[in-house]
């Protein structure tokens, strides 16, 4: 199933839904910097991400977004590295609420879809592998990734803060990612 597609769906009936539906609801737009290494590659890239919470208690909330970690293409004379690695996550975030903002912390789980090709100029399987595994030119996996992160929202107007932000993703096959990242949470309480 198509991630974006996913996300999508989620937006749309967000907006769709009337403000009682959408008591303690936030969203959060960012941008930033990852670094990803996995058993096979090390990239670093800009990331960005797209973020639905609710709070369900004073100090707790649960979060669901996607990321975008990288989408990078490394054209040189002789070869092509193409590098896409996406997001999918649900996370509890805790909180403790300030006079100018927001600290937390958030615990969670990723679904990680990393692809990565190495070709010749003429699209054909590169001869230098190496970087992508035994005999293979292409590599996509899905990998599960567990989730921390420390953040603050400042608070900038009524219902809107600054979030920065920084996670740190594990998975198997040598998966790690790294996010420092800024970005918007408006509430639509």
């Amino acid at each position: 199933m198509n991630v974006k597609a996913i996300v999508m769906a989620v937006l749309l009936s967000l907006i769709a839904t009337n403000a009682v539906a959408m008591a303690r609801l936030y969203a959060v737009v960012g941008a930033g910097y990852s670094d990803i290494e996995t058993n096979e590659l090390s990239e670093q890239d800009v990331s960005y991400r797209v973020v639905v919470g609710h709070q369900f208690h004073r100090q707790w909330h649960v979060e669901a977004g996607f990321y975008r970690l990288a989408d990078k293409i490394n054209d040189n004379q002789t070869r092509k590295d193409e590098i896409t690695a996406d997001a999918i996550y649900l996370g509890v975030t805790g909180k403790a609420t300030g006079s100018v903002g927001e600290l937390y912390y958030r615990l969670g789980v990723a679904n990680v879809s990393l692809q990565h090709s190495v070709t010749d100029n003429e699209g054909n399987c590169s001869g230098n592998t190496s970087d992508v595994g035994q005999n293979r030119c292409q590599y996509d996996d899905d990998t599960i990734a567990g989730l921390l992160g420390l953040g603050f929202d400042y608070a900038v107007a009524t219902n809107t803060f600054v979030r920065f932000e920084a996670e740190y993703l594990r998975g198997k096959d040598g998966f790690d990612a790294s996010i420092l990242s800024l970005g918007i949470r408006y509430d639509f309480n």
